[in-house]
């Protein structure tokens, strides 16, 4: 009875040793495809829909790309519908950026939150658009950075408020920005299609930070 008792329990924790592997190698999944494809899909979307603000735009290429624009907004919600994310969390507002930081958070790279954790009276584009940059940048850092500690600060003025996300990694050089590094330049365009104000600051060997700054 004993032996078939032990044995039992070795099975169940070699199972359940399997399923937590199942559940890394999906997440890693998720985030891959958020990572690469999806964002390049809503990052073409964001050049088209600057296009189509051009003057003097002929109709006949502004129909073009409104159908092009509508065809990758369908790509986007449905993998948006694979992944379970086709409802956005303004986390910045909920007071859920902690569990953000705690989301990314793993052993070897610890996501730290330092200072206010809502920033109240965003437009609700606005405040999706914020928490998507914040999560792109620190899913960023902690793809490329090689750094075990991201701090993202919040710090709220009267007029304007301010979101930077700081690790001490590997840096790189900011007018050179690599091509795997997609998220950074999504994030760089996000930032500009809402109007609001982003700095990377980086060097060599010496890390990253990352500033997010919009009016009140």
């Amino acid at each position: 009875m004993q032996e078939e008792l032990a044995g039992r329990d070795r099975l169940i924790a070699s199972l359940q040793r399997e399923l937590a592997l199942c559940e890394e190698r999906l997440t890693t999944i998720e985030h891959e495809l958020h990572d690469g494809p999806l964002q390049r899909v809503i990052a073409a979307r964001m050049q088209i829909q600057a296009m189509l603000g051009t003057p003097g735009l002929p109709a006949q290429q502004a129909e073009l790309l409104e159908e092009l624009d509508q065809s990758l907004e369908q790509a986007v919600g449905q993998v948006r519908n694979i992944l379970q994310t086709d409802a956005p969390t303004p986390l910045l507002n909920t007071g859920g950026l902690e569990g953000l930081c705690h989301e990314f958070s793993e052993p070897g790279f610890e996501v730290v939150l330092d200072g206010e954790s809502i920033i109240a009276g965003l437009e609700a584009d606005v405040s999706e658009a914020v928490d998507r940059i914040v999560r792109e940048l620190v899913w960023n850092a902690r793809k490329h950075s090689q750094a075990q500690r991201v701090t993202v600060t919040v710090r709220l003025g009267k007029s304007e408020w301010l979101v930077e996300v700081d690790d001490a990694g590997c840096g790189f050089d900011p007018g050179n920005v690599p091509e795997e590094s997609f998220g950074l330049c999504t994030a760089i365009q996000r930032a500009r299609t809402y109007g609001l104000e982003l700095v990377v600051d980086s060097v060599r060997g010496e890390g990253t930070r990352v500033t997010l700054k919009g009016a009140l």
